[in-house]
This record gives structure tokens, C-alpha cells and sequence, in this order.
């Protein structure tokens, strides 16, 4: 059988599907598909059959070059090969003499898609063709797609096929469904258009149909057979494989319509999946062509379910993935048909990395104006940075999630770091208990509250200087030191538990960390030490937030009143600075 086909085959032919060859002598010659070159070394010797590149050592026969260019194994080069030439290539483990299941199924389906194309083309597919024109869809797609029209009835494809082949093949391959109870069969696809689906081999291994006139299920698929699964079949892929190599990734869709209505207006580097998840035998097909996907599902929520799970996949598999949102209730196709296809070319260029898109979603369903927000949207997205393999990925991550959920703590972005480092799929009581504010504070704060809560003597002076509004702005510190000073002011001791008893369970489980950390005695200086510590802090935040606005521009009286304010801050600071002995 190989030899059959090996002999049927024609390498220049074939060469010449995927990359322009010019004459040269008795051979052709080519730019190499294998490596990047400037000058051509890539040649084919039509009368041997063989090609060879001089540049990167790639050579062979025709089997070699399929495999090597469509990244096949050889039994698939060889069905692919088989199928163009029309030679019938038997199943691993048929008997001789008899057809698989496979090739019997794949008769049934050359017989149907003979009979459904015919069916559009008479009186009764005026109800197809009127509604693929009010879709936009033109004839010379409708051909390039091979759609077609299943009839309103319950025979009339049955009828076809009984004419040439046994009734349990036509079952076998999905096109007669049977009844239970009474064992008859009938037509699959009734009253529906027709979407043959091809594989890289060019075999029409199934069907889709959608309804016209409305009823359920709106789309219906052949069932899975000896020649389909749809977990291992892309819509349109045969269409679209070299647009995707050109382009350098592939656009991922939910249904043949959004493929259809892309490759018409030129996006042609669109495949669609069969109505079901993206599964690992996808993931090994666009492997052959690209690793990079922009993922374009519709925006319901189910297409929101379908695009997390589709991410899950590709991620796990190395690829890199974006994602499109478009506006609420329009799918690709309707985008197109509405705004236009350079509207459609932006959005794909726009295109969010995945975590982002996630992030971004998570962000508008949580209230991260709270730490208990904050945490639920980072565990949110922390499973899918964990399925990244790559840790430079990961890390890169990290800025954008503070910047989308509003971190500023470092200790928060600290958990988070170690986190996305460690591929933990979510903060855990760490990272939580630091978003909640309940770790362990700077240690400017943590020793000014061991100052306050040690020594009466500094504790008194202390407080005298500590301008709570101030100084302990943004401090985690503040609700412990006001409990201090109501203690002081109503002349009670200041004990540890007795400021306990006083304050927040987030703020006690603080400060019974800090006084569980050995240190030694407090002193005024220390304490005032730690003070200006936190001054010298604020300050640089709001030097920080001035430079913001400077860099917003804005009117020149404006301008210069943040550039005043900017010199007193650095005036401040070097005040602290030559304060401290630094």
C-alpha cells in the first residue's frame, strides 16, 4: 500500500501546495520551509522524487515532507497522501478483504454530502440559501465551505443512501439514528443547514446542521464515529492551517458560522471547535502550526465557561493565549457583519494575555475596596498562573495583578510573589492573614509599638510626639497606639492584655505577634528613631502621588504649586535623614 500511494504521488505537485518553486536546471528550488534563509538551498528532484536543503540538511521523499512540513506521523502522511490520490487505505487491524469501519463510514459520508449540496441547489433549499444570505454568507463561500441543505422529513437522505449502500451503514455513520421502540430508522438532519466537516486529509469525516425555523437543538453534530470525535477535530483547520502559520497564531471560535463569516471577510486564520471543550487532541493539532492562540468565544456566560476551561488546556500545553472580549450579546460573526473586519483586526490586536482577561473579570465581580475582596479575586486567578510551566511567565504576572486589584501592601505582594513563584494555587493563610493586615508590620512600626507598650517614660513622651492622623497614616499600628492613649488618658495601666481587651481581633493577633518577638529594652531614641522612619515614608508617598499628577501635566499655576510642594517634601526628608545620623 505504501508503494502504491508513494508511486501515485507526485513530490513536485505536492511541494508546490505549500512554497513557490522555480526551475533550475533539471530541479526546482525553493527557500527552505524548515529554516530561515535569504537565498534558496532548498531543492526538489522531480524525476527521483526527493528534496534536500543544502542549509539545514532536511531531505526525503514525499512521506518525509508531509511529515515534516503538517508535523504528521507517517500513517497519517500517508492517509493524507492516499486520500488526495484516492486510494483506499485499509485500518489498522482490518481484515483483508474487508473495509473498516472507518472507510465505510467515510462512503456514507461522500454519498450524503453529495445528496445535501444537490438539496440546496433545488426548490426546497430556498429556505437555506435565503437564510445564508441573510447571514451575509456569500455563494462562492457557500462553496468554498461545501454547505448544503438537509430537507424538511424524515427519509430523505435514508432514501438517497439505500440506493448504493446497506441501511446499518448509514446508521454506522451517524446519518440514520434509529428508535428504541420500534427499531426503524429516519434522517438525522432534517429541515437544516449543512456544514460538512473535513479533516487534514481532506475526508469528510462528519456533519453539522443548524435549524432554520427555530426548535432544538439548534446546532446537531454527527455522532461520534469510526472517522470522528470531536475532541480531535477543528472546524475549518484545512482552511485555515497556512493563514495560521503566515500570521503566527490561530483565532479560536465556538461555531461554524463565527469560522464561516471570519474567513469571507478575510480573517482566515480562524478554526472553530464542535461543540465541545477544547481538549488535548486540539491542542496536538494547532501544535502542528503554531503555540500561540487568541481565543474569541462568545460572551455569554456559557462562552465565559468555555473560555476558562479552553484556557486551562492550552496553557498546560505551553501556549501563549489572549483573549477577546467583545461587546455584550455580539459573537464574531455579528461583530463583523456590524462594525466591519478592520474593526474585528483591532480587537484581535487589543487582544488581553489570558491571566489579565481573567484578572480583569474577577476584578469586576469582587469589592476589592476590602482585604476579603482582594484575597478572593488573587485565589481567583492563581490556579491558572499555576498551570504556567514557565517561571519568567509567572513572575510577569505579578506587577499586572497589583496594579488591576489595587495592591499596594508589600507584604501582600510578598505572599503573592511567593505564590506565583511556588505555583500555589492560591494565597493560602499567609497570604490571606497579610491581606487582612494581621501579618507582621514594618519593622519601623513594630519597634515604635514595642517603645509605647514597654516603658512608661518613653511611652509618655512618645505619645506626646506621635501625631496619629499623620504619622500613622496608612499604618497598621494606629487602632493598638489610640487604645494606648484612651489607657493613659484615663490613668489605667497599660498592659498587654489589658490594650488586647480593647481592640480588633485582626489588630490583637498583631500585637500578640509583636510582643511573641525578642527585642531588647525600648528607648526614646529608638522610638523616635522608628518616628521619623514612618515621616520619611509618608513623605516619598506623597512626593510619589505629586509626581503622578506632574507627569498628567495640567495648568502652569498648577504645576508649579506641585513643584513647591515636591522641593518641601525633599526639604523634609533630608531634614529626617540628617535627624537620624544617615
Amino acid at each position: 500500500m505504501v508503494e502504491v500511494v508513494r508511486a501515485s504521488a507526485d513530490l513536485r505537485e505536492i511541494v508546490s501546495d505549500y512554497i513557490p518553486l522555480k526551475k533550475s536546471g533539471s530541479r526546482y528550488r525553493a527557500l527552505c520551509p524548515f529554516h530561515t534563509e535569504k537565498t534558496p538551498s532548498f531543492y526538489v528532484d522531480a524525476d527521483k522524487q526527493l528534496f534536500y536543503c543544502f542549509g539545514c540538511g532536511a531531505g526525503g521523499d514525499v512521506f518525509k515532507f508531509l511529515m515534516l512540513y503538517e508535523k504528521l506521523e507517517f500513517p497519517e502522511a500517508l492517509r493524507t497522501l492516499a486520500g488526495r490520490y484516492g486510494i483506499a487505505v485499509p485500518e489498522p487491524g482490518a481484515r483483508r478483504g474487508e473495509d473498516s469501519d472507518r472507510q465505510k463510514v467515510l462512503a456514507v459520508n461522500r454519498q450524503a454530502l453529495g445528496y445535501f449540496r444537490e438539496q440546496f441547489t433545488r426548490p426546497a433549499g430556498e429556505k437555506a440559501r435565503r437564510y445564508l444570505a441573510g447571514r451575509g454568507i456569500a455563494p462562492e463561500t457557500v462553496e468554498r465551505f461545501l454547505l448544503g441543505y438537509a430537507p424538511e422529513g424524515w427519509s430523505g437522505v435514508k432514501a438517497h443512501l439505500a440506493r448504493s449502500l446497506p441501511e446499518e451503514q448509514a446508521v454506522l455513520a451517524g446519518l440514520l439514528a434509529r428508535k428504541e421502540e420500534t427499531g426503524r430508522t429516519y434522517d438525522r438532519f432534517r429541515d437544516r443547514v449543512i456544514f460538512p466537516i473535513v479533516n487534514l486529509s481532506d475526508e469528510v469525516i462528519g456533519f453539522g446542521g443548524r435549524v432554520i425555523d427555530g426548535g432544538e437543538p439548534k446546532y446537531l453534530n454527527s455522532p461520534e464515529t469510526a472517522a470522528f470525535s470531536k475532541g480531535e477535530n477543528l472546524y475549518a483547520l484545512p482552511l485555515a492551517k497556512e493563514a495560521v502559520r503566515k500570521e503566527g497564531y490561530a483565532v479560536l471560535v465556538e461555531g461554524y458560522m463565527d469560522a464561516i463569516a471570519l474567513h469571507q471577510a478575510g480573517v482566515a486564520h480562524v478554526v472553530a471547535t464542535l461543540g465541545t471543550g477544547f481538549t488535548a487532541g486540539h491542542v496536538r493539532l494547532l501544535k502542528r502550526y503554531t503555540d500561540r492562540v487568541v481565543v474569541n468565544f462568545d460572551p455569554d456566560a456559557a462562552g465565559r465557561a468555555a473560555t476558562k476551561r479552553s484556557l486551562e488546556v492550552l496553557l498546560e500545553n505551553g501556549f501563549e493565549v489572549q483573549v477577546v472580549a467583545l461587546p455584550s450579546k455580539q459573537d464574531p460573526d455579528l461583530y463583523v457583519r456590524e462594525h466591519g473586519v478592520d474593526a474585528y483586526r483591532k480587537r484581535l490586536t487589543e487582544a488581553l494575555p489570558y491571566i489579565e482577561f481573567l484578572a480583569r473579570e474577577v476584578a469586576a465581580r469582587v469589592d476589592l475596596a476590602t482585604s476579603k475582596g482582594k484575597v478572593e479575586a488573587l485565589n481567583g486567578v492563581l490556579p491558572f498562573l499555576a498551570r504556567l510551566d514557565n517561571p519568567v511567565r509567572r513572575a510577569g504576572h505579578v506587577e499586572m495583578l497589583a496594579t488591576v486589584f489595587g495592591i499596594e501592601d508589600r507584604m501582600v505582594l510578598q505572599e503573592l510573589n511567593g505564590a506565583v513563584r511556588e505555583r500555589r494555587r492560591d494565597l493560602g493563610p499567609a497570604g490571606t492573614a497579610a491581606a487582612a493586615g494581621t501579618r507582621l508590620v514594618s519593622e519601623a512600626e513594630s519597634r515604635l509599638l514595642r517603645a509605647v507598650m514597654d516603658d512608661a517614660g518613653v511611652r509618655e513622651a512618645l505619645l506626646g510626639e506621635i501625631v496619629e492622623e499623620e504619622d500613622l497614616e496608612r499604618s497598621r499600628i494606629t487602632e493598638v497606639i489610640r487604645a494606648i492613649r484612651r489607657l493613659v488618658e484615663k490613668g489605667d495601666d497599660v498592659t498587654y492584655p489589658r490594650v488586647g481587651a480593647d481592640i480588633s481581633d485582626a489588630a490583637r493577633e498583631l500585637l500578640t505577634r509583636i510582643a511573641a518577638t525578642p527585642h531588647p529594652p525600648a528607648t526614646l531614641e529608638e522610638g523616635r528613631g522608628c518616628l521619623r522612619a514612618l515621616r520619611a515614608e509618608r513623605f516619598q508617598r506623597q512626593m510619589g502621588d505629586i509626581q503622578k499628577r506632574l507627569e498628567r501635566g495640567g495648568e502652569a499655576a498648577v504645576v508649579d504649586e506641585l513643584l513647591r510642594n515636591k522641593v518641601t517634601l525633599k526639604r523634609r526628608i533630608e531634614a529626617l535623614r540628617d535627624a537620624s545620623g544617615s
